[in-house]
């Protein structure tokens, strides 16, 4: 029997297969940046509910600060890095229940499925945030400043 060379049908068929592999494993070849990717829809679509403004503060919830965003929530954690099933934050933007999902009906806008692609694969890329990030304006978590 001999052996035969690949085909570039066959190379490029295989190159095809490793790539829809690791997407099913949930790799993606680009690094979701916090600053660039997160923070904008977190932003856009949480903070008015979930910031700093303690008078508006829904379920005395913060995204804006790092060591609020990443809380412990009772028992289970709002942010989960490396598990986006486990994150409420994620379960939250994509779940297909309207009393569940954020943000809520009432607020008269959905992130669209790319934003909540984003943030699932944030989290599943490990949630890096960075430092200087975790604390915005300077302030305490209790909203006082410094």
């Amino acid at each position: 029997m001999r052996a035969t060379r690949p085909t570039a049908v066959s190379t490029v068929l295989l190159v095809a297969w490793l790539g829809a592999a690791g997407a099913a494993a949930g790799q993606s070849e680009e690094k979701v940046d916090y600053l660039a990717d997160v923070k904008p829809i977190l932003e856009g679509f949480c903070y008015e509910c979930h910031g700093e403004d303690r008078t508006r503060r829904e379920a005395n919830l913060r995204l804006d600060i790092r060591e609020d965003a990443f809380a412990d929530l009772g028992g289970y954690p709002n942010i989960a890095p490396g598990d986006p099933d486990d994150s409420e934050l994620y379960i939250r933007v994509s779940s297909e229940f309207a009393e569940m999902r954020m943000p809520p009906y009432e607020a008269g806008t959905q992130l669209t499925d790319e934003q909540v692609e984003t943030i699932r694969l944030w989290i599943l890329q490990g949630a890096e945030w960075p430092e200087d990030e975790a604390e915005p304006g300077g302030e305490q978590p209790d909203g006082e400043s410094r």
